[in-house]
């Protein structure tokens, strides 16, 4: 019997035990019990689950022949880390990207220029980060009548509404991204456990180490609303001298579908399961950003649409590419990336238009 408790990433990719349960649901029983008794490798585990199972996409089911040799593509990608460190633009996500490649058709060769998106951004009045040594602040207001794409220091992406805005350093601290934030906003935090991502929303603080969620948070409002759709998210009090008296104040962790309602007065925190984590309606909150073989430009079309973005690109060059993929809560850009990295294409943005240009597909 395989030593299961000791598998690395690559080991469960390859057992095939495993595989036919990621595809199959066979012997449930087993690995549901093995994720209880085996916390240390539920994260490895679910990395592998999904990785095979954006091998596969949602196509016809595959033969174990061909999964195994897929299986191995991806492998043969994987750098070897004990020769060479790698610490690529998507930052631990490399196992997926490699399986969208493998099951993207119309593939060739790969780029990884994207530029970041630039933003106008407004002088700063006040941000309630800190109180001294402040680092050289930014502020985004969305004064128009739709919505404002705002991307962050470390990549993260927030969808602002109309009037509302978010303050952030120009560079974040190395242990801490901080933002500052009022109105409403849907937030994809690029993962990074090692710094934690904290928004403040008066005196509310939320943290998330890499995650999606929405918050209603308008000046006028007694209450402060928030909702996850991926991740977990960490929920307190942001108000010193009222915790201390208020000692039943507690911190609350959220899961995905799962939105808490925060009393600024009474610094209550009320939660409750919703059906869809839908809070601000946006299309975003309801996006699942699922491909089938479909034409890169109806995915362009659905990012435009999705972010407020513009994208300009020669339909006759893509007219042969389509994508069968599930995209997660990655930031905008790195879905273009990863995008972008496997047809042949590179992107840039100027003046809030993004621009690609691309080989074309076989």
């Amino acid at each position: 019997m395989n030593n299961y408790k000791s598998f690395e990433v690559r080991d469960w990719l390859e057992d095939l035990k495993f595989q036919r349960w990621v595809y199959h649901g066979e012997s449930d029983d087993f690995w549901q019990n093995f994720l209880r008794d085996n916390p240390l490798q539920v994260a490895n585990i679910e990395l592998a689950k999904e990785t095979l199972l954006s091998v596969r996409g949602e196509q016809d089911l595959i033969s174990e022949k061909e999964v195994k040799y897929r299986v191995a593509r991806i492998l043969e990608a994987i750098p070897n880390e004990e020769k060479e460190p790698f610490l690529p633009w998507w930052s631990g996500n490399w196992l997926r990207v490699a399986a969208i490649f493998l099951v993207m058709t119309g593939f060739g060769m790969v780029f990884f220029k994207g530029k970041n998106f630039s933003a106008q951004f407004l002088p700063l009045s006040s941000t309630g980060i800190r109180d001294n040594q402040k680092p050289q602040m930014l502020e985004v207001v969305n004064k128009t009548s739709t919505i404002r794409l705002v991307n962050l220091p470390d990549g993260s992406s927030v969808i602002l509404k109309k009037n509302a805005r978010i303050s952030y350093p120009k560079q974040f601290d190395k242990d801490k991204r901080e933002v500052s934030m009022t109105g409403e906003a849907f937030f994809e935090v690029v993962k990074n456990p090692e710094q934690p991502f904290l928004v403040y929303t008066g005196s509310m603080v939320t943290k998330v180490k890499g995650t999606s969620f929405s918050i209603r948070a308008n000046d006028e409002d007694e209450e402060v609303k928030l909702v996850v759709k991926t991740g977990i998210v960490e929920v307190s009090a942001n108000d010193p001298d009222r915790i201390k008296a208020h000692k039943e104040i507690r911190k609350i962790v959220l899961k995905p579908n799962e939105q808490v309602t925060f009393n600024r007065k009474s610094l209550s925190m009320v939660t409750k399961m919703v059906a869809q984590p839908v809070l601000i309606d946006l299309s975003v909150e309801k996006q699942d950003f699922e491909f089938k073989r479909t034409p890169l430009n109806e995915v362009f079309a659905a990012l435009e649409k999705t972010y407020g973005l513009t994208i300009r690109f020669d339909k006759a060059a893509v007219s042969n590419c389509t994508i069968t993929a599930k995209l997660g809560d990655e930031p905008v850009t790195e879905k273009l990336e990863m995008i972008c990295a496997v047809v042949n294409a590179k992107f840039e943005s100027r003046n809030g238009v993004i621009s690609v240009t691309s080989g074309g597909c076989e």
